[in-house]
């Protein structure tokens, strides 16, 4: 029955539907979206952090198995998450539900980017973890330096996947983001919002996927954010879009995490500090790295004049990576539908400070906002 919500066709336990039956209605997704189109036999290892393992229904939705941390996180932050996606812009991927399936947790989301080949993929933290997926159509290898493999402290044994895995993460991180003026405050407006509703709710390690690929002319979208593609047009009348969402949230700042940045000290520019750290330097960062266009621009995302210095990154520079879930937001609805009467006020995210700058290192980048 196109009104009754069951995942792969089967009676499944929800979890706090009644938010999301509100952002399908206003995303205008059907109630029945995941139904059918997957089954437990078609989820595949995403390798993303964890293995976790997900499935596509065609190009629009992903289905996607939470470990039990991140289904507790939903759990705690669905009804806020609701009212920050449905208050106001925002670059939050959107969830539409989440649910149990054979005594295993998931939730679905919508694809942000769909089907390539992209111009240009990255993951984007604003550290030393950021990488690019995929270039010019062909997806790069992800071949880590891990402290145990001692062959591969040495550059000169490195494979050719492991070189060009490790030049794309040289240029994620100095890549910048063309917009139009218009929509880098717009983009930048969100970021900001969003990144104080993370640090509200003690979430880190997010990231923000940025794709780039060529469009038809007559692609539909306009000039919104989130879901809608930022479209610009390229130096040879080619029509090209832009999709910028913050994915991968429901990380929080548990007692592993706190080990984890301890174990890591020698490690310049890592993921795992703080969430009130990590959400400022995620702002500034990216406040950085958003630039503003002329009025035609590159069909490609320009790498910055001033890349890092091509160093090798220390040995178990990053958490397990691969192919991030990608996702849509919901419509936003007026403020006052969301926010309650004498409610408090939107967070802001504050100035990063010196002594966080130290902290966090690599002050090529850092010292550039």
């Amino acid at each position: 029955m196109e009104g009754v919500v069951r995942p792969a066709g089967v009676e499944c336990e929800l979890f706090n539907d009644h938010i999301f039956r509100e952002l399908r209605a206003y995303a205008q997704v059907p109630e029945h979206f995941a139904n059918t189109g997957w089954s437990l036999k078609s989820l595949e290892h995403g390798g993303g952090k964890g293995g976790t393992q997900m499935a596509r229904i065609g190009d629009a939705y992903i289905i996607k198995e939470l470990s039990k941390g991140d289904h507790k996180a939903l759990l705690e932050v669905t009804g806020s998450y609701g009212q920050h996606v449905r208050s106001g812009e925002t670059l939050l991927c959107p969830i539409y539900l989440h649910f149990r399936h054979s005594g295993r947790f998931f939730f679905a989301m919508r694809n942000s980017i769909g089907s390539g080949p992209f111009n240009a993929l990255y993951d984007l933290k604003g550290c030393a973890d950021d990488k690019l997926l995929e270039e010019d159509g062909e997806p790069i290898k992800a071949v880590h330096k891990r402290v145990w493999n001692v062959g591969m402290w040495c550059k000169a044994n490195w494979s050719k996947e492991r070189c060009a895995y490790y030049e794309g993460k040289v240029k994620a991180r100095g890549c910048e983001i063309p917009l139009t003026p218009e929509q880098r405050a717009q983009c930048l407006s969100s970021l900001e919002r969003d990144t104080a509703w993370l640090a509200q709710h003690s979430l880190m390690d997010y990231s923000l996927l940025v794709a780039v690929k060529n469009v038809p002319m007559s692609a539909s979208g306009g000039r919104g954010l989130g879901h809608r593609p930022l479209l610009f047009k390229s130096r040879d009348g080619r029509e090209v879009a832009v999709n910028i969402s913050i994915i991968d949230f429901l990380q929080k700042w548990t007692m592993g995490k706190r080990v984890a940045r301890c174990v890591k000290c020698a490690e310049c520019n890592k993921a795992t500090i703080p969430p009130g750290m990590y959400a400022r330097r995620f702002y500034h960062h990216f406040a950085h790295r958003l630039t503003e266009a002329p009025e035609t621009c590159s069909d490609k995302i320009q790498e910055s004049n001033k890349t890092l210095a091509a160093v090798a990154p220390p040995a178990g520079d990053c958490e397990e990576e691969g192919m991030p879930e990608d996702r849509l937001n919901s419509r936003p609805v007026p403020e006052e539908r969301a926010v309650p009467p004498g409610g408090p006020p939107p967070a802001t995210v504050p100035e990063l400070a010196a002594e966080e700058v130290a902290t966090i290192g690599n002050s090529a980048v850092l010292l550039s906002l």
